[in-house]
């Protein structure tokens, strides 16, 4: 049995995880540092015997590894054994991974199955109007009338909101995107304006797919990536090519352009912290490296292509 509860706590801790208590015999999921809400982005599994031996994972930093309550050098029995614990928690993190998507994969069917078309008379369609954006020829994006808004676990009202389905390379729906709305078509006043769903699948190169890919000049297919979906539906109207939403940075950067297309515009933010421009030349690198002929657009001041394209708008 564990003897120094305070280790394997201090062990857990120093990995990102903050358990509110260490609960031992199978998969155990709690938050991070930096997690809200109800957001959990760790797991630890505690082996509680002879042999106490933790397993754990933090999702958000990529870190894992595991923990024996031992003061010595460990034998090559006790290192095969912990081997074997490592891998027994795996798969079992894995099948809770599985159940727990099949779940939500449910929930996000019967909110997308839910949810209408945007019109110009919806708060959605007056968002967009709003920011000098049109209603994109696009089932990508819908309207729901009234959604439930949580913060830290509690309801806080319900509000209008923008859908955007969040899909897989294969086109499997893996998560939605909210931005909650007010009735007149205003961002809401709420703590996180736009929230992204559970998952229901790897987010690792999904996307909003807005539009098609189009025949470029050069013969070739083109597509355009930006990280939101304003700026992807600005740089659509200012490019004059279809541009997909990778959701934030770290989905612009892991990008994977659909079969057949080889022109990849790639519209980075301009953010004072540079983080736009460092995932925009990140993916850019990558791609130019497979082959593919890639350009970097970033807007001159500091903003993204839909705050590029309101202030053109003002000018005329």
């Amino acid at each position: 049995m564990i003897r120094d509860l305070w280790a394997l706590e201090r062990a857990l801790r120093a990995g990102g995880l903050t358990p509110d208590a260490v609960i031992s015999g199978s998969l155990q999921r709690c938050k991070v540092d930096g997690d809200r809400g109800g957001k959990r982005s760790g797991a630890y599994r505690l082996f509680d015997d002879d042999f106490p031996t933790c397993a754990w994972w933090n999702w958000k930093t990529g870190g894992s590894g595991i923990w024996a309550s031992l003061d010595r050098p460990l034998s090559n029995s006790e290192r095969n054994l912990l081997r074997q614990r490592f891998e027994q928690a795996r798969r079992e993190r894995q099948e809770a991974q599985a159940a727990q998507w099949r779940r939500n994969s449910a929930y996000l069917a019967r909110l997308w199955n839910s949810a209408q078309a945007i019109t110009p008379v919806t708060p959605a369609g007056l968002y967009l109007a709003g920011r000098e954006l049109m209603i994109p020829a696009t089932d990508a994006l819908r309207f729901f009338p009234r959604l439930g808004y949580w913060h830290d676990g509690a309801l806080i009202a319900t509000f209008p909101a923008m859908l955007a389905a969040v899909t897989s390379a294969s086109g499997d729906l893996v998560a939605i995107h909210r931005t909650y709305l007010t009735d007149d078509g205003h961002k809401a006043p709420v703590p996180t304006v736009k929230k992204l769903t559970a998952t229901a699948g790897p987010l690792m190169g999904a996307s909003i797919k807005i539009g098609q890919p189009t025949p470029r000049p050069d013969g070739h297919m083109g597509l355009g990536i930006a990280e939101g979906i304003e700026t992807s539906l600005a740089a659509a109207i200012l490019f004059g090519v279809p541009v997909w939403a990778g959701v934030s940075a770290h989905g612009l950067a892991s990008f994977t352009p659909p079969p057949r297309v080889r022109n990849v515009y790639v519209f980075g933010d301009n953010d004072k912290s540079r983080t736009g421009q460092k995932a925009a030349a990140q993916l850019a690198e990558r791609l130019t490296r497979q082959g593919f002929t890639t350009r970097i657009h970033v807007p001159l001041t500091i903003g993204d292509w839909n705050d590029e394209l309101i202030a053109r708008e003002a000018t005329v």
